[in-house]
């Protein structure tokens, strides 16, 4: 992670070396972030309840209802507040926050008062897990391995929920995640490809040494016969 001042690339606190091509750019969407992040939706039906109750209350006591709409009327006002608080607050974080997906890694830039920028290289990545909205949008998180880890509390809201130690990257209420992971997919053949390389040497390797050493156990006269 690192914190700067100045984008010589939209989005992007370096230049690419000449052989990384940008695939994909994004941010997220406000109204999605407001209901699925900051739970609006959530918070009206909290305070709607909470004023059906008063009412009910009153109305059970044989009193006027005229005397809950008082207190009606205020938790309607800070209902209101805290909305339009998350509405903002969403607001701002989709407007600072840039997704961007290369040939060799995916950069997320955010920060309201203070622009970061989380580098996931492409070969780290174990695993990508998509947690689809009933608005169209999606959260794409990503495991990963590597030595370096990112505390939650840095990465938050662009990491995904729960998942503290390793936290996992996210890229949060993106639009057309279909597509977005048909890029993903494509990025990451090429070091899935490595990795299964990589694996399949080990494991002739280590057949071999297996072999060289059943081989040195089951013949003791070679040995004897050198001796000798």
């Amino acid at each position: 992670m690192s914190e700067y001042d100045y984008e010589p690339i939209r989005g992007l606190p370096y230049r690419l070396p000449e052989d990384e091509k940008i695939l994909w750019q994004g941010s997220p969407k406000w109204r999605s972030l407001a209901v699925h992040l900051c739970h609006v939706r959530t918070i009206t039906l909290y305070f709607a309840l909470l004023i059906a109750w008063r009412v009910v209350a009153t109305a059970l006591d044989g009193k006027p209802v005229s005397e809950a709409y008082e207190l009606a009327a205020f938790l309607a006002l800070l209902n209101g507040i805290l909305v339009s608080i998350a509405v903002i607050w969403s607001i701002l974080l989709a407007k600072t926050t840039i997704y961007t997906i290369t040939t060799r890694r995916v950069v997320l830039r955010y920060g309201i008062a203070l622009t970061k920028a989380v580098n996931v290289p492409l070969r780290f990545v174990k695993n990508v897990a998509m947690n689809r909205h009933s608005n169209g949008c999606a959260d794409i998180a990503f495991e990963t391995s590597g030595k370096d880890r990112i505390a939650y509390l840095i990465l938050w809201p662009h990491a995904r929920p729960w998942r503290v130690s390793p936290t996992q990257p996210m890229l949060r209420s993106v639009a057309e995640p279909e597509k977005v992971a048909e890029i993903l997919k494509q990025a990451l053949a090429p070091f899935a490809a490595q990795s299964v390389d990589e694996n399949e040497n080990k494991e002739t390797q280590a057949a071999t040494d297996q072999q060289d050493a059943e081989k040195k156990v089951t013949d003791p006269g070679q040995p004897a016969a050198e001796a000798a």
